[in-house]
């Protein structure tokens, strides 16, 4: 099979055609995007205080690490720790809900999606990262110009 490749390419060279380009499968990445919590303050502070990290934690797993942590030191009478612990995730997660909602709102204006379906799903608190991950490929696409009851039914 690959003399026949090989030969159809040397004749493509021969007539002055472009070599094919393999097209690769389209990866959507809007996920990847997101600001990464082991690069963050906030990992760095857990990591300080001697908090064990996994490989590749979710999200759960590190608040769920960093109010531990901020209790033990509420406990210990180390308040300013605490609060620190406490501010770092929260500005993390700030930030990072931010991020996901503005990917959202790019994907909306990708698919012809309803700006009031967007602010209603804001409104309501939704996950944007939920959301984001149902907006994703193929069955995002699926969604494309749909009404906004269809559209919160298929992301609810």
């Amino acid at each position: 099979m690959s003399t026949l490749a090989d030969a159809l390419r040397k004749a493509a060279s021969t007539a002055g055609l472009p070599e094919p380009v393999a097209t690769a499968p389209r990866v959507d990445d809007t996920l990847a995007q997101l600001p990464d919590p082991l690069e963050s303050a906030w990992v760095v502070l857990l990591r300080q205080s001697g908090v064990e990290i996994p490989a590749s934690p979710t999200m759960g797993q590190l608040v769920q690490r960093s109010d531990a942590l901020a209790r033990a030191h509420k406990d210990a009478g180390r308040r300013r720790e605490a609060e620190a612990v406490t501010r770092e995730k929260d500005t993390f997660l700030r930030a990072r809900a931010a991020k996901a909602w503005s990917l959202v709102k790019a994907r909306f204006a990708d698919l012809d999606l309803n700006e009031k379906a967007y602010r209603a799903l804001k409104q309501e608190d939704a996950d944007p990262e939920r959301i984001l991950a149902r907006l994703k490929g193929p069955k995002g696409d699926s969604l494309r110009g749909v009404g906004a009851a269809r559209l919160r039914e298929a992301l609810a």
